[in-house]
């Protein structure tokens, strides 16, 4: 009788422990030694995000998706953030991909639908553009080290919760500052970008952009692309 008795304690013991045992959030975080500003890095690379972007790492990404970014349409105060990245329509008119984006970029200018507020320049989007392009293609050697190791899904819902872990709101500081009237201080670098207008404001845009090329954004922002793209 004693040892049904230990034996039902221990049972019930195990079962009352069960969902604790189960790592939290930021235990997870930890365990893959994610940036301690894991959101702000995720973000910078995410807010721009488009289907063609997630295609880069899986060819089936569609705009059913779970990734966060800032809304095209700055007229739409009530919803700074979209949850998802959409399509990014562009023509045929030319020959290369790379023409066909300016193209695309030029063309929206005056229209309010491009997601960057009033206050940049051509210059500044075409580079924007680019930039943002570039860092997915560089997220793309470190995501070819994480598919090969790839996290478990606890640490996928995890980084896909983006209200709950700060990825939202975010992207969401993003918005608020690409539609302001004057410049903001940059959260990872936290100082204001210059107008882009000659050699020296683009040492200053050159130096910003090559600060999110460091491995750690790099990695952080691999895991939760593969997270947000395994499944298409």
């Amino acid at each position: 009788m004693m040892l049904y008795l230990l034996i039902t304690a221990i049972l019930c013991s195990s079962a009352a422990a069960g969902p604790a045992a189960k790592s939290s959030c930021s235990e997870l975080y930890a365990s893959y030694d994610l940036s301690r500003n894991f959101n702000e890095t995720i973000a910078h690379t995410i807010h721009s995000m488009t289907v063609q972007g997630l295609r880069l790492f899986n060819p089936r990404a569609t705009a059913e998706n779970l990734v966060p970014t800032v809304n095209h349409n700055i007229q739409d105060k009530g919803h700074l953030v979209l949850p998802f990245a959409p399509e990014d329509p562009r023509g045929k008119d030319f020959t290369t991909e790379t023409m066909n984006i300016i193209d695309a970029i030029l063309s929206r200018i005056g229209n309010d639908d491009d997601g960057l507020g009033p206050n940049w320049s051509s210059t500044e989007r075409i580079v924007h553009r680019f930039h943002m392009i570039d860092m997915w293609h560089r997220v793309q050697e470190v995501y070819q080290e994480v598919a090969e190791n790839p996290p478990q899904d606890d640490l996928c819902d995890c980084l896909l919760d983006t209200s709950s872990n700060g990825i939202y709101q975010a992207v969401h500081r993003v918005a608020e500052r690409y539609k302001s009237d004057t410049p903001t201080p940059t959260p990872l670098l936290n100082r204001p970008m210059p107008k882009l207008k000659d050699a020296d404001s683009w040492k200053v845009w050159k130096e910003s952009s090559l600060y999110h090329y460091r491995r750690p954004s790099l990695y952080d922002s691999s895991l939760f692309l593969y997270c947000a793209t395994k499944d298409f």
